[in-house]
């Protein structure tokens, strides 16, 4: 099939544009995650990737729109594991248990989400022209919260919630102990087994939520494990 030589040489400039975008956004995500978003400039970032600050305008108006493609190459772990899909048909706090889990074991697993929450937590100050950047996270929690209270609720009609609980308090409480255990990890540079001890925490917490009468598996098992620890 003959090929014209312009179409080649279309599909390379495309191709290079595109690799131009990418190592602007790694050295954005490595600079940010460094020396945080108000003290890099749009010529750090350029210098970083070998290129000019025209080169840097050429893909990005402002370091805001930057900035936020390089939000967009990494899911958040409430956008991926607490949306309404991911939490679709999961209504027990032993589902509640798992999701959390695999939530925890995708931000240990990889390093991108790991960095970007870093930046978005420690490594920015939504303020000025940064403003908007906040609008994702925001979002993202609003979602997740929706969706965990949803879990809650379903409990609660079962009645397996404590009666001191109510469903969108019990998230709020929810939310600030998961988010406790991630934001400590990332401060202290995976200073611990984020898995492991959250597992750990989530069972405590959940066990403040379930009534005597719930069968969660995870506390049952938090149960066999220190009556094994006694017997000792």
């Amino acid at each position: 099939m003959y090929r014209s030589k312009g179409g080649t040489d279309l599909r390379r400039t495309k191709q290079d544009a595109l690799q131009t975008r990418e190592a602007i956004l790694d050295a954005a995500e490595t600079l940010f995650y460094e020396n945080g978003v108000a003290a890099t400039t749009l010529g750090h970032i350029a210098a970083s990737a070998g290129l000019t600050r025209g080169a840097i305008y050429w893909h990005f108006s402002n370091k805001l729109e930057l900035f936020r493609a390089m939000q967009e190459r990494a899911k958040l772990p409430q956008e991926e594991f607490f949306d309404e899909q991911a939490c679709a048909g999961r209504r027990s706090l032993q589902d509640l248990y798992e999701n959390t889990l695999e939530a925890l074991g995708h931000l240990e697993r990889d390093e991108r989400t790991r960095k970007i929450l870093t930046i978005l937590l420690f490594r920015c100050e939504y303020v000025g022209e940064m403003q908007d950047a906040m609008l994702r996270r925001a979002d993202a929690e609003a979602t997740m919260h929706k969706a965990i209270t949803g879990i809650f609720a379903a409990v609660q009609i079962r009645g397996e919630l404590k009666h001191e609980w109510q469903p969108k308090e019990a998230a709020t409480a929810y939310v600030c102990a998961v988010s406790g255990v991630i934001s400590e990890w990332l401060r202290s540079d995976r200073g611990f087994d984020l898995t492991g001890v959250g597992a750990r925490v989530v069972r405590s917490v959940i066990a403040g939520f379930a009534c005597s009468s719930a069968r969660v598996a995870c506390l049952e098992e938090m149960a066999e494990a220190r009556a094994a620890a006694n017997l000792n």
